[in-house]
This record gives C-alpha cells, sequence and structure tokens, in this order.
C-alpha cells in the first residue's frame, strides 16, 4: 500500500482512474509518463526549478556508464545492514539512476523517487514504471506521518523536519556527501585557489549509528565521459571565460571519488 499524501493537508491520496485525490478533493492527474506532480506553487521559486536540461542529460550519460556503481554499492549495503525496509524514499533522486537501481535490487519494496525538477523526472520515468516517481520539494513532502523505512538522500540537500515527520520510529537515513577531495582534479583545473570547506551545515541534529569515508578514484575512458562527469556537477558552470579552453585538454582523465557515508536513525520519542 503506498503512502502518498496530499502537499496541502498531508492527507492520504487515494487513485481514481488516472487522478490522485484526498478526502479534501485536492486532486493530482498521474502525466502520460506515469508520474505525478505533486509540487505547489509557493514550493518553487521558478517556473521551471531544479537541475537544467542538458545537466540532467549529461548526468544519464555518465551514470548509466557505470563509473558512479560503487556509491550505488554502498548504499544498497547499507540499506541491507540496517533495515528489512519496506518504504524506501529517495530524495533529490534527479533522472533516477539510482532509484532505478535500488528498486531492482529490491523488488518486492516500495522505491519513490522525488526530485524538484519535472524535467528529470520525466526522465527517470524511462528507467521503469513500478516505482512512484514524484515531482515535489523536500520542505513539504507529500508522503504520509512515520510511514517510510529508509530514506536515501545522495549528494542533496536535506530538510530535516520534513525527514523526521515521514519516517517511522527507528527508521534510517542514508546521507551521502561529497569530501574536500572529491573530484578534486576538476577543482584543480578550475580554479585558481582550491578552498577547505566545512560540512558541518549539512550534518542532521540525529543519533548516527555509523559514519564512514569512502575513496576510490576512477578512470575515465575517453573524452565524452569526462565532459558528462563535469557537466553534471556545479564545477562546469563555474569555469571562468578565460579557463574555457581547459574544456578542449580534457580527454581520458583519473578523477577521484571521495565521498562520506552517514547513517541516520529517528529514535522514538517517550512520552512518559
Amino acid at each position: 500500500m503506498h503512502k502518498l499524501a496530499c502537499p496541502k493537508c498531508h492527507e492520504p491520496l487515494v487513485l481514481k482512474e488516472k487522478t490522485y485525490c484526498c478526502s479534501h478533493n485536492h486532486c493530482y492527474d498521474l502525466s502520460k509518463t506515469q508520474y505525478l506532480n505533486v509540487l505547489l506553487n509557493p514550493d518553487k521559486s521558478t517556473n521551471n526549478p531544479g537541475d537544467s536540461k542538458e545537466s540532467l542529460i549529461a548526468r544519464k550519460e555518465f551514470l548509466n556508464q557505470g563509473y558512479y556503481d560503487v556509491i550505488l554499492n554502498e548504499v544498497i549495503q547499507c540499506i541491507e545492514r540496517y533495515s528489512e525496509s519496506e518504504q524506501i524514499l529517495d530524495l533529490g533522486c534527479g533522472e533516477g539512476y539510482y532509484t532505478a537501481k535500488m528498486k531492482e535490487h529490491f523488488l518486492n519494496k516500495e522505491v519513490y523517487g522525488l526530485d524538484i525538477s519535472k524535467i528529470a523526472i520525466n526522465m527517470a520515468t524511462k528507467y521503469r514504471k513500478d516505482v512512484y516517481w514524484l515531482v515535489g520539494n523536500t520542505k513539504n513532502l507529500p508522503i504520509l506521518n512515520e510511514s517510510i523505512d529508509v530514506i536515501t538522500a545522495l549528494f542533496t540537500v536535506i530538510n530535516q523536519k520534513e525527514i523526521e515527520r515521514v519516517l517511522r520510529n527507528n527508521g534510517y537515513i542514508i546521507h551521502i556527501t561529497a569530501n574536500n577531495q572529491h573530484l578534486i582534479e576538476f577543482k584543480q583545473l578550475i580554479y585558481d585557489e582550491v578552498k577547505v570547506k566545512s560540512d558541518e551545515y549539512i550534518r542532521l541534529d540525529l543519533p548516527v549509528v555509523e559514519s564512514y569515508d569512502f575513496k576510490k578514484t576512477i578512470h575515465l575512458k575517453n573524452r565524452e565521459d569526462t565532459i558528462h562527469l563535469l557537466s553534471m556537477t556545479p564545477h562546469y558552470y563555474h569555469i571562468k571565460k578565460e579557463k574555457r579552453n581547459i574544456l578542449d585538454t580534457l580527454n581520458e582523465f583519473d578523477v577521484t571519488i571521495d565521498i562520506r557515508i552517514t547513517v541516520y536513525q529517528k529514535h522514538e520519542i517517550s512520552n512518559t
């Protein structure tokens, strides 16, 4: 049984033909490609929020080469290690590669993929139809209270208040964040000075079950893969005009994956 909720009132959504409606008669139509747009106008800052189409295409092309499957495998292992999950929610799922792979691995689980970009979610539906693909905002999740077993967040911003609302007691959050050496080779090419940033502001105020670093050098086999990886990061859009010629020099490339995997758990609050 799905755990979808109306983003206006958080009452359960019920599917009637091709429309999801709540008891207050707030209704949301399924798209032709089977995603549900539950992004309210107050929850978006532009008409087309989220990553650009060009960035999403680059992301899809790169991820489908399997270079980042080492990250995906860490997430899957964490889910298996900590939870006999029934519902998995992937936040900021983008064009859906990781979410679809999670569903492929956990075929008997309900998997939800949410992103603020309609373009991204429309692309995600091409992977598989047995995922609940949602256009929505992480600040106002279209999910019932305390209904999700595991939330995954790969390289995306988390709203802790909403996470705690939709996560079951003793449920888990698997958070993937970039360390300072992540894609350092690109940074060294692009920036005059590579600044070391603190990750304190992205840490959640929840009990940590496990936190560890994962570091690996991957070899990008050709120019196309190298450009795709760079294009799916913010670094591509920060290249100064005088350094744009760097793009012409890129071909095969060794680049560092340097991430932190943090597993949080929401503990039940006693009323006694």
